[in-house]
């Protein structure tokens, strides 16, 4: 067994690509960071792709199959992600093929019907959520957690974490951690922290990589509203209800109601299908009429039209953004 291999990026090995994961029963997907592929000849004849650390769209051509090149394809990218010094990493295939994976070290997370997730055996989920779960102190009493972006903090975030707080005893923010946002993560945790110093039951927490990620909602950023998108909803709102809830103790998951956006009203709707009651949806925050939103907030100060931020924003938010800092983010350099 003799096959080259390469990198995927012409338009001509990436039409091989869509076309071997359509004959494998796959979808082809845009978001990547790097594929390959195995080639007999010109023949394209197994491929696999990366997103940031989660290894995808693994096929192997019918005929070459029991050549064993899937392990060949696992040692590629698991190298290539070593190489760039991940060590954490995840795997999506198809329930039917999970077991085969297991082999290479990985463990189930969670799947639906037709996605599994699985991450590589070094600090696992339960692990992982324990030991920040260790690190709180909650007091007795009821726990509701509340998922945000912050892109940025407004006061409609505020709003719900103000009726969170005085609805439980312990109010959990998981912050979104990646940074597909304008605003950092570190920008973002900070104007969060300023908002809500004064409220004394908020503990602020990363998301992890195991809700609203790469891993298990790879097109939240996007703002699609299709099937795909609809499927890494219901896996991400199922992981939350697996792991978090048992694990931090979690009575109450808040969100505010979605009048403008599709995407998450259907990210809502997936939420109360599968939390039933315990799912509090609160009225969203408006100001003169309008709608207060994190994708306003950025408009208004493209636009810079800081007086009517105002209205919208914190003061730490607000001070934030009419500084070089926060304008350069919006405007030239």
């Amino acid at each position: 067994m003799s096959y080259i291999l390469k990198d995927c990026i012409t338009q001509k090995e990436l039409l091989d690509v869509k076309s071997l994961l359509e004959k494998q029963g796959l979808r082809f997907e845009d978001k990547v960071t790097y594929t390959m592929g195995y080639f007999d000849g010109n023949v394209l004849i197994a491929t696999g792709s990366l997103y940031r650390n989660v290894i995808k769209m693994i096929a192997v051509d019918t005929d070459y199959q029991h050549e064993n090149i899937t392990a060949l394809i696992m040692t590629t990218l698991t190298h290539k992600l070593q190489q760039q010094g991940i060590v954490k990493y995840f795997l999506y295939t198809t329930p039917q093929n999970k077991k085969f994976f297991e082999q290479f070290s990985f463990s189930l997370i969670d799947e639906t019907e037709t996605i599994s997730l699985l991450e590589n055996t070094i600090y696992p989920i339960k692990e992982h959520l324990k030991n920040i779960k260790n690190k709180l102190h909650l007091k007795e009493g009821t726990t509701g957690a509340i998922i945000m972006n912050c892109n940025p903090v407004t006061l409609g975030h505020l709003h719900l974490i103000e009726t969170c707080a005085k609805e439980n005893t312990n109010v959990l923010i998981f912050l979104v951690e990646e940074d597909q946002s304008i605003f950092s993560f570190e920008t973002r945790f900070r104007l969060l922290k300023a908002a809500t110093s004064h409220i004394d039951n908020v503990h602020i927490i990363p998301s992890t990589p195991y809700i609203i990620s790469s891993a298990t909602f790879p097109t939240y950023f996007l703002k699609e509203l299709n099937d795909v998108s609809k499927l890494f909803m219901e896996l991400d709102v199922s992981i939350f209800s697996k792991y978090f809830i048992p694990l931090f103790d979690i009575d109450y998951r808040y969100v505010g109601e979605e009048p403008l956006d599709p995407t998450t009203n259907a990210y809502n709707q997936c939420l109360r299908k599968i939390l039933g009651r315990q799912l509090i949806i609160i009225k969203r925050l408006s100001s003169n009429s309008i709608v207060v939103s994190a994708s306003l907030v950025r408009k208004l100060a493209q636009n810079k039209q800081y007086d009517e931020l105002k209205s919208y924003v914190p003061k730490t938010t607000y001070e934030f953004l009419i500084s070089e800092q926060g304008r350069v983010l919006f405007h030239e350099k």
